[in-house]
């Protein structure tokens, strides 16, 4: 853990002192939470349930710097969890996001990188609908992008990522280190003042220790429109065609007659290919005192262990603003997850995640939350489910803003 903040300390180190200090604008907010809470059910398991109370610390910031032609921005992240019912269940948690610009006359130029060192049942749960068990997990993400504006209301932008992710002790649980190179292209124009237009080529390839290797090949097209000043919504629909390599174990029998006198293990490379729809909308409206948002997406996913997924998603947030010191919000998530290559043919499940929340601004700078999340997992191969219930209390103190202007 020392290392991990030792790393992130001269990450921002270098980022600031590597944009030039003339008519630069600094801000940061810091904030802290303390959290402690119950779950009866701490892995999402169907056996073998862990029930225990856990304390966590987190403090974290929102920092950036800018000048006229460049910049950077981010956040930093710490969670430290101890918990009642088994001192090896403990982790120290990070997650460090940051981004650079450089303004040129027609064209934006940029470098993005991210570290997030958490469990398997943290953001990666979150992001796929996915268990197997708690794991360490580690995740390297980073890459430039660029964009150009042929006119006034057209941009083309063309992004490249890599992402590394490896886990600990994850024998046993389906989880398999693995790596992935994205490229997109996308071009966007604006067609009025309430719409947007957007094509987008995308294509990934990923590898895990296993030797499966895949590639998914996306094309979606789509806009975005403000139907009025508290009425918003975009959708972009398109294809995909993913196709994966693997190793497949066999045997070969020898025979003398109808006698088989001995057994020979053989591989065979196995490629599957598939098609399909992919999409990502929303909806969101504005109230007086709220708001909610509807989200609905089916991306093709190898954030599990490299191989393709893939996931349905749908969501409803909402919020509603009680007083002027206290609030109330709803969180539900849906995932279904599907595959039809025989590299991964038990991921097949859902899993559910009903999330209702309220806050209560004590004071200036200082806030206390209460949540009770209720999630559940299903499986296609067998009728049995894992579900879970936790509910924790949270005070949080938000620093005010530190801004320099030189």
């Amino acid at each position: 853990m020392r290392s991990l903040i030792r790393t992130t300390a001269l990450t921002l180190a270098l980022t600031f002192s590597a944009v030039p200090a003339n008519a630069a604008e600094w801000t940061i907010d810091p904030t802290i939470e303390l959290r402690t809470g119950y779950t009866d059910n701490l892995n999402l398991a169907i056996d073998d349930k862990i029930s225990t109370t856990e304390v966590s610390l987190s403090p974290g910031a929102v920092f950036s710097v800018e000048t006229p032609n460049s910049g950077a921005s981010g956040n930093v992240n710490f969670n430290f969890r101890r918990f009642k019912e088994d001192s090896n269940l403990d982790d120290d948690n990070v997650r460090f996001d940051i981004n650079t610009f450089h303004r040129m006359e027609r064209s934006v130029t940029g470098l993005n990188a991210s570290l997030i060192k958490d469990t398997t049942l943290d953001s990666q749960l979150e992001d796929t609908g996915f268990v197997f068990g708690r794991v360490d997990r580690r995740q390297l993400r980073g890459g430039p992008n660029w964009s150009y504006s042929l006119d006034e209301r057209t941009t083309a932008q063309v992004n490249y990522s890599y992402t590394d992710v490896q886990y600990k002790n994850s024998g046993g649980t389906g989880f398999v280190d693995f790596t992935v190179h994205s490229g997109q292209t996308s071009l966007q124009r604006v067609l009025n003042e309430r719409a947007m237009a957007s094509l987008t080529l995308s294509y990934s390839r990923s590898d895990n220790d296993n030797k499966v290797e895949s590639t998914n090949t996306n094309l979606q097209a789509g806009g975005s429109y403000q139907f009025s000043e508290t009425l918003s919504g975009s959708l972009f629909a398109g294809i995909r065609r993913t196709e994966t390599d693997f190793l497949r174990g066999g045997f070969e029998y020898i025979l003398s007659g109808d006698t088989i006198i001995g057994i020979i293990p053989r591989t065979e490379n196995v490629s599957d290919s598939s098609t399909g729809y992919t999409f990502n909308g929303d909806i969101t409206k504005t109230f007086l005192r709220g708001e909610t948002k509807l989200t609905a997406s089916r991306n093709i996913s190898s954030s599990t262990n490299g191989a393709p997924i893939e996931v349905t998603r749908l969501g409803w947030k909402s919020r509603y603003r009680l007083s002027q010191l206290l609030s109330a919000g709803l969180n539900v998530q849906f995932y279904t997850s599907q595959t039809d290559n025989t590299a991964s043919r038990n991921l097949n499940r859902d899993y559910y995640w009903i999330e209702p929340r309220i806050d209560w601004h004590l004071k200036e700078f200082w806030k206390i939350s209460g949540t009770y999340r209720y999630t559940k997992q299903t499986f296609d191969d067998t009728s049995d489910d894992a579900t879970k219930n936790a509910a924790y209390l949270t005070l949080t103190y938000q620093w005010p803003r530190i801004a320099v202007s030189r």
